[in-house]
């Protein structure tokens, strides 16, 4: 992540770039479209994650690469050990996580008509928290897409709640950083009483 940055810094020499509003006698001028324009009275990008969800549900519920993506989270050795190509299944994900950082920030660039090689540095505090907060496990295997949207509107509210308030950026990332530790800690319990809870059925049924 941090070489991948550091590397966008320096082939742009850290320089934003402006008016990316396109030539008329090139066609385009149609960029704009991406972050500010509206099918049907919703903005794009709202249909853009519609699209992308789906497909990810889809592909996460119904599909054999979905099953290996959880198999290879919840136990890498025990998937490897089945014949899961746990490399490849890693490779999609990442590149997977790629393009959707790669259409937001296409988003984001369209809709300020600029784009800067910093732009959404903390965003992946973001994206973690609202994974969490949907219910993902940080020790993998668990998680759902819409859990994921869930916590990702809650994780808004409460940036825009904080902005309103007149809160700081720093404190933002404190508190961010906090819901994080408490979801956490709060599905490591959770895990703990389940596992507690299935050795006594199994001890009832031995």
């Amino acid at each position: 992540l941090y070489v991948a940055r550091g590397l966008a810094l320096l082939s742009s020499d850290g320089r934003t770039f402006p008016n990316l509003v396109g030539k008329p006698d090139l066609g385009t001028t149609g960029f704009g479209f991406l972050g500010a324009g509206r099918l049907l009275g919703l903005p794009v990008s709202i249909w853009i994650l519609v699209v992308v969800a789906l497909g990810a549900a889809y592909l996460a519920k119904y599909t054999p690469l979905g099953r290996h993506i959880f198999a290879v989270g919840g136990n890498e050795r025990a998937a490897r050990i089945s014949g899961v190509r746990v490399n490849m299944v890693k490779m999609f994900v990442y590149m997977f996580s790629g393009f959707c950082a790669a259409v937001v920030g296409l988003i984001i660039s369209s809709e300020l008509m600029a784009s800067h090689p910093a732009t959404g540095e903390s965003f992946e505090l973001n994206a973690i928290a609202a994974a969490v907060l949907g219910g993902t496990s940080m020790s993998g295997g668990r998680g759902t897409i819409g859990g994921t949207i869930v916590g990702a509107f809650v994780i808004g509210i409460l940036s825009d709640g904080l902005v309103m308030m007149g809160v700081s950026s720093f404190w933002q990332m404190v508190i961010k950083g906090l819901v994080i530790i408490v979801a956490v800690v709060v599905d490591q319990a959770q895990r703990r009483l389940q596992s507690r809870v299935t050795l006594m059925q199994m001890a009832k049924a031995g």
